[in-house]
């Protein structure tokens, strides 16, 4: 598979916001965020994309997804090289809130106790589901 990673413009909004969808990832911030993201394409086809975003004093990993017929072929693991590329020099530590814990495992990162999402993301402190919440927060270290 000939695989193209580069940075998504405007024009890959539409694309970028029907992978997040078919995971349900949120898709509001695209827009605002476009120049954040990185893509992954093939044959002229958006396959995978993903962001890296910094708030409140961390940057975390957003948003990190690969078309389902194109899972298993190393596409979500180049956007992350990728994107850890461009994070070095930028942090020491990234972070992620993720339902894929065995992916990020692979890719390094430690789980951290649930207990740090309401103290690292403000957006988890409002959750009236925080309780309920199956996401796992992460953090892989840069050094």
């Amino acid at each position: 598979m000939n695989l193209n990673i580069r940075s998504a413009g405007t024009g890959d909004i539409p694309d970028i916001k029907s992978i997040l969808s078919q995971y349900i990832l949120e898709t509001e911030l695209v827009d605002d965020n476009i120049d954040q993201f990185i893509v992954a394409e093939t044959g002229g086809r958006i396959v995978g994309c993903t962001c890296l975003v910094s708030s409140m004093d961390i940057i975390e990993l957003r948003s990190i997804a690969v078309l389902p017929s194109c899972k298993n072929k190393g596409i979500g693991r180049r956007l992350f090289e990728t994107l850890m590329q461009r994070a070095k020099g930028m942090t020491d530590r990234i972070f992620v809130r993720t339902t894929a814990k065995d992916f990020f495992e692979k890719m390094g990162f430690e789980a951290l106790d649930g207990s740090q999402k309401p103290v690292l993301w403000q957006d988890c402190a409002d959750c009236d589901k925080l309780d309920v919440c199956m996401q796992v927060p992460m953090v892989l270290e840069l050094r």
